[in-house]
């Protein structure tokens, strides 16, 4: 099921357009991104290149946010507050990032991705590459022998130009995501701008106070239960064992 947070109006949390003006960086941290920004590396910031990808566990909420976003900066757009927009998705999280697997979303599909608030998983796929596991990325063939997952990511994120990446997951999404940001401010200057949108049914990414998909995932869940647990009565050697995902919903 879709989230219905996601009809929201509102930015998401610590989401802005990316400006000269870096004060927003030293905001509390339930309203700062995850950003590596440096004015002196964006030429024109009124030029923005965005990427997408969706990463980690599923959560009803990912169609939507992607709809959300690419429905924000075509907005950002037509009202002049950026004046050129390119919208990529990377495939399968961090590993469409990592062999630059990755697509262009032509403007005149921009409005027709509202369809995706009604759909559930994922358009772009998933996975659970962890930038940080090496060993990991060099086994399964996304990164060379003797190099970095951190640096093939930056490289890639460079190559195409982007200005804002949007990690949308959890919080071993948002984590990785975060350790890629402060890689690109240390060795590249903070080229890109990285943005974790908190996605997540465990409802644990701080200090977020509600992640997207927490609340539809435990109001299906209680649904379920509901639904379900009367059946016991009808007879005695039934036994219904219902599990519950989520630490801390």
């Amino acid at each position: 099921p879709k989230d219905t947070h996601q009809r929201s109006e509102r930015k998401p949390a610590g989401f802005s357009i990316p400006s000269a003006d870096t004060n927003n960086r030293f905001a509390p941290p339930s309203t700062r991104p995850t950003t590596s920004a440096s004015p002196s590396t964006m030429s024109d910031p009124k030029k923005i290149n965005v990427a997408m990808m969706t990463s980690g566990g599923l959560a009803p909420c990912l169609s939507s946010s992607i709809a959300h976003l690419t429905a924000y900066w075509a907005e950002a757009l037509r009202s002049g507050k950026i004046s050129s927009l390119t919208i990529r998705m990377y495939k399968d999280g961090y590993k469409g990032v990592l062999i630059g697997d990755s697509f262009l979303v032509p403007e005149e599909e921009w409005d027709a991705c509202a369809a995706l608030q009604d759909l559930g998983g994922s358009p772009i796929g998933n996975s659970r590459v962890k930038l940080t596991n090496v060993k990991d990325c060099v086994a399964r063939g996304y990164v060379k022998e003797g190099e970095t997952a951190l640096e093939t990511a930056a490289q890639q994120l460079i190559k195409d130009e982007i200005n804002v990446l949007h990690t949308i997951g959890g919080d071993d999404t948002n984590t990785q995501a975060a350790e890629l940001s402060k890689y690109i401010l240390e060795k590249h200057g903070g080229k890109v701008v990285v943005v974790g949108m908190p996605k997540t049914i465990d409802n644990d990414v701080f200090p977020i106070r509600q992640t997207f998909g927490a609340d539809t995932a435990a109001t299906q869940g209680a649904l379920y239960f509901e639904n379900v647990v009367s059946e016991s009565t009808a007879n005695p050697r039934m036994l219904i064992l219902h599990e519950v995902m989520g630490r801390d919903c």
